[in-house]
């Protein structure tokens, strides 16, 4: 079901939006080569908290993080782990914040001093991002969203995950509509002002091939063990175009 959101729901949806871009910009500051990913997630959950809203991860569907913390390899989904950060990773940190029962989910991928293949499919991905959100607009369907995000990434070289993609959210986690990161343009629903989407391109090199992890049956890691990117913003439709409620 496609929520429409009407303005108390935008309302408490946005301060979940500024809970989150608080816990960002803490990570950020905080996360350095040496420091442990248990580190992270607990000063997340402890940011996140203080602002009296909850880790809307923790416990969904049996996740036992508090956020994702996907390293290299790993696209999405990644469980926190006693992990210090080295030379070269790539770490994605998507963050669910669940503020009276109003949900913000977002995610944005940190370089740690990578090789120049991995810093630029880095760019890619979030470059695709804002490709995608031009077409996050009234007189557009998802397909267009998910066809730019394609066009864009594969143009460059690199390669988008089938099967994962973003999604509606605010009043629940996880809404409709689905949001793949291919498709064929003019297809699929049409977007209405008020309606709150989730667009996340995941960008792989090489091959889009995948599997889901055996030790947590949560990462999704790419086969071929090469590095990759996840970045997410969630997005409002207006009556004029969009607003991006997870921009800094």
């Amino acid at each position: 079901m496609i929520f429409i959101k009407n303005n108390n729901d935008i309302e408490n949806i946005k301060k979940a939006c500024e809970i989150w871009k608080k816990t960002k910009k803490e990570i950020i500051n905080f996360a350095k080569i040496g420091t442990n990913l248990l580190d992270i997630e607990n000063l997340a959950k402890e940011i996140i908290e203080k602002n009296n809203a909850k880790c809307a991860f923790k416990d969904y569907n049996g996740f036992k993080g508090y956020i994702c913390i996907s390293v290299n390899e790993t696209i999405i989904h990644g469980v926190p782990k006693s992990y210090t950060i080295k030379k070269g990773d790539i770490i994605s940190f998507d963050i669910g914040v669940d503020y009276n029962s109003y949900i913000c989910d977002a995610a944005f991928t940190i370089e740690f001093d990578c090789d120049e293949l991995t810093s630029k499919m880095n760019k890619i991905c979030y470059n695709s991002l804002l490709e995608g959100i031009k077409f996050a607009t009234k007189e557009y369907r998802i397909g267009d969203i998910s066809f730019a995000i394609q066009k864009y990434v594969e143009e460059n070289g690199f390669e988008v995950i089938k099967n994962f993609g973003g999604h509606g959210c605010g009043i629940k986690l996880h809404e409709d509509p689905i949001i793949l990161n291919y498709g064929k343009p003019g297809t699929g629903p049409k977007l209405k002002e008020g309606m709150i989407i989730c667009i996340e391109p995941m960008v792989m090199i090489d091959s889009d091939k995948y599997e889901i992890s055996k030790n947590d049956n949560w990462s999704v890691n790419s086969i071929n063990k090469k590095n990759t990117s996840h970045w997410e913003h969630m997005i409002l439709i207006t009556e004029n175009g969009n607003e991006i409620l997870t921009k800094d």
